[in-house]
């Protein structure tokens, strides 16, 4: 029979080299891209978990303990950067990893009685950190273009956020909850690094790529059919036509299934085509793009200064005025009513003491 500290010993070591592997491999690179850093920092942060909970030793060495206990704010850094197409990671993005290790801090030198409530907050905030990917996981899965990306979303966010809610259920010590034996954790951690070198660093390249701007993408379709077989080309006409001239984009429920049954075309030919010709890695970035660009051209126009911006918003296609304000801000860094002042002006008026006001409005205009 196998002895289990031998197991633990042999599967512990099987996770520090796949994730050890996956770290150099994500650093190998002179330009680090965000997802990479990020990458690297999670894997550090999952060596230090595996050294952490080996055996059951109670933190026997304070830097793997730190590293462990930041590791599902890092996670979760690191899903939203995988999963979400931004040009750039905003600040507040970095508050969980900086909770966490705050609330170890907490922890670490708090009395008994407070540091008690300190570990049940950084339990609480580690399972909410998990369901939040696992939401952002499932919500976001039909639009993704990347085929890489989007057949990993389940497995990935699965296996990794599967294990993160394990561990935060088990730091609540409910009642009857059986805790494993430290050998099996071994195992998972084993798998887990295993499946970090075969499925991220396989397709980590595609991965990787900073995503186009909205509205920055390819729109020469004549161009980029040129390198495309017959059927590829006739989708990209209808599709442009579709696009351009009926303006299919206008529909609030408009989603990739659909726009494939207006142009004829299978959805996984519709998805690769978008992605690799017209270089858009998001369907919902994709439909923006036309939305920012007739919203930009209609707040510019003074003769519909009277139209609210929620009304532009709802013509184009944005069921309400939230998603529009945050597509808008994406991609040109400024509000809907500030792009608004900034391109109308304000008329200088000219005021008389007689005289019709009208002719003087008109020449001040």
């Amino acid at each position: 029979m196998t002895d289990p500290t031998l197991l633990e010993a042999m599967a512990r070591g099987v996770a520090i080299g796949g994730f050890a592997a996956t770290t150099i491999a994500m650093a190998a690179s002179r330009k680090l891209a965000p997802l990479r850093w990020i990458g690297v920092v999670l894997f550090v942060c999952a060596i230090g978990h595996v050294i952490d909970s080996w055996s059951g030793a109670r933190h026997p060495h304070i830097i793997p303990w730190v590293l462990s206990v930041t590791a599902p704010g890092v996670f979760w850094l690191f899903a939203m950067t995988l999963l979400k197409d931004e040009p750039a990671i905003s600040p507040w993005r970095y508050a969980p990893p900086i909770a966490a290790f705050g609330l170890w801090v907490l922890g670490a030198t708090l009395p008994p009685p407070f540091c008690f409530w300190s570990w049940r907050v950084y339990a609480a905030l580690s399972a909410g950190l998990v369901i939040h990917v696992l939401t952002v996981a499932w919500q976001g899965w039909r639009s993704d273009l990347v085929d890489q990306r989007r057949r990993l979303r389940a497995p990935l966010s699965a296996a990794a956020a599967g294990y993160m809610l394990f561990q935060a259920l088990r730091d609540f010590e409910l009642a009857g909850y059986p805790r494993l034996p430290s050998w099996v954790q071994a195992l998972v951690l084993a798998a887990l690094g295993l499946g970090a070198v075969v499925a991220l660093l396989r397709v980590e390249p595609e991965l990787v790529r900073a995503p186009v701007a909205p509205g920055k993408a390819a729109q020469t379709l004549p161009v980029a059919a040129l390198v495309l077989g017959p059927a590829d080309r006739l989708v990209l006409a209808r599709l442009d036509r579709a696009m351009s001239e009926d303006e299919v984009w206008r529909g609030e429920d408009l989603s990739i299934r659909t726009l494939a049954a207006l142009v004829g075309a299978p959805e996984h030919r519709l998805r690769k085509l978008i992605n690799g010709t017209l270089g858009h890695r998001n369907f919902a970035d994709y439909v923006n793009s036309r939305r920012i660009e007739a919203a930009k051209i209609a707040l510019s126009d003074p003769e519909l200064a009277l139209k609210s911006v929620s009304a532009v918003a709802y013509e184009l296609g944005f069921g309400s005025l939230g998603p529009f304000n945050r597509a808008f801000r994406a991609e040109t860094g400024s509000t809907p009513t500030a792009w608004r002042q900034q391109a109308c002006g304000a008329p200088r008026l000219r005021l008389v003491e007689s005289g019709d006001p009208t002719s003087n409005l008109n020449k001040s205009a």
